[in-house]
């Protein structure tokens, strides 16, 4: 059964950063963890959006950069708000909480996205426990593919630093976000003044590999230690950091986001077709489609797909950057 839009994960390997990976392998190893010359090079490339000095370390997959970000962050009593669906909440098999033993509180919100008003309902709903919030986790572009505006972000980021707690953005999907704003990393975070925050390789086209980024100096005094805690310790990081480089050159990252982004719009085109809306705005790299059983058996006879909410009868199509006229027709043909 054809994978197609199950999401990034079920793609191959962009073609350079194949290469890329290819290319390393012939040169020596110049250094280890972090520390050889593909991986500073990337972080080069990073700290070229901020003014102000920015700490980085790499991790193999995305559960592991967000185990890793906020374990630096908190401390061992506290806890983090997010949305419902926030991706530490429903999609990494209960890792945060098992791993760190840190409490997730959080709220349904009808679009995934995390607000003042929900972080009010979530402090009073748990004023009588006794909790210690501290960091506020999201994901962006969200989980049902909505994207946060930069006012949004800026408005979240004032109200939670009011609070004296901290902001994080799992950013697996970062450049699908950045794509669909048309706005730089820097607009991203600089300017909302987000603490924390990923940036995905996997989901861009590399193999495997994330990058983590601390914009406070207090939170990366213990990253080499963490990272080995984690399992995240890759000895032989320059071929994260190769990935990366060649992620970042002629931004190959953002390129691929678009298109990812541009084969969503082309299903919602095609759908709306088929008298088939949207359950959520389009504006990143998926769509949700509400359909009968019938019509998902019929998809289901060729693609792997699944209801993504059972009540609502929404399923999640994302597309990729190898998403193409002739599947998507091939897809919506079936209804």
């Amino acid at each position: 059964m054809s994978k197609d839009f199950r999401g990034e994960i079920w793609t191959n390997v962009d073609p350079y950063v194949m290469e890329a990976i290819a290319k390393a392998n012939l040169e020596k190893v110049d250094g280890c963890v972090g520390n050889d010359s593909y991986s500073l090079k990337a972080i080069e490339h990073i700290q070229g959006y901020f003014k102000d000095k920015i700490y980085v370390t790499y991790t193999i997959n995305g559960t592991g950069a967000n185990i890793i970000a906020l374990k630096a962050m908190l401390d061992r009593y506290s806890a983090v708000i997010c949305s419902s669906e926030t991706h530490i909440n429903v999609y990494e098999a209960g890792a945060f909480e098992y791993t760190l033993g840190n409490k997730i509180l959080f709220a349904e919100s009808p679009d995934g996205k995390l607000t003042p008003k929900l972080i009010d309902k979530i402090l009073k709903e748990n004023k009588k426990y006794k909790y210690h919030p501290k960091v506020a986790v999201i994901t962006q572009p969200t989980e049902f593919g909505t994207v946060y505006s930069i006012e949004e972000l800026k408005t979240l980021c004032d109200y939670v630093h009011s609070l004296g707690m901290y902001v994080y953005v799992d950013g697996a999907r970062i450049g699908t976000a950045l794509a669909s704003l048309g706005c730089t990393l820097t607009e991203m975070i600089e300017y909302p003044n987000i603490d924390a925050f990923t940036v995905g390789g996997t989901k861009s086209g590399a193999m495997f590999g994330e990058m983590v980024v601390f914009r406070r100096k207090e939170f990366a005094n213990a990253l080499p230690y963490l990272q080995k805690q984690s399992f995240q310790h890759f000895d032989k990081s320059k071929f994260i950091g190769a990935q990366f480089c060649a992620l970042f050159e002629n931004d190959l990252w953002l390129e691929n986001a678009k298109k990812a982004n541009n084969g969503a719009k082309l299903l919602e085109r095609e759908f709306a077709k088929k008298g088939i809306l949207p359950y959520y705005p389009v504006e990143a790299n998926m769509f949700f489609g509400v359909f009968s059983e019938e019509q998902l058996n019929r998809m289901t006879t060729v693609f792997d797909l699944h209801y993504w909410n059972e009540e609502t009868k929404s399923v999640r199509i994302a597309a990729t950057a190898n998403t193409d006229y002739e599947t998507v027709k091939k897809l919506v043909n079936l209804i």
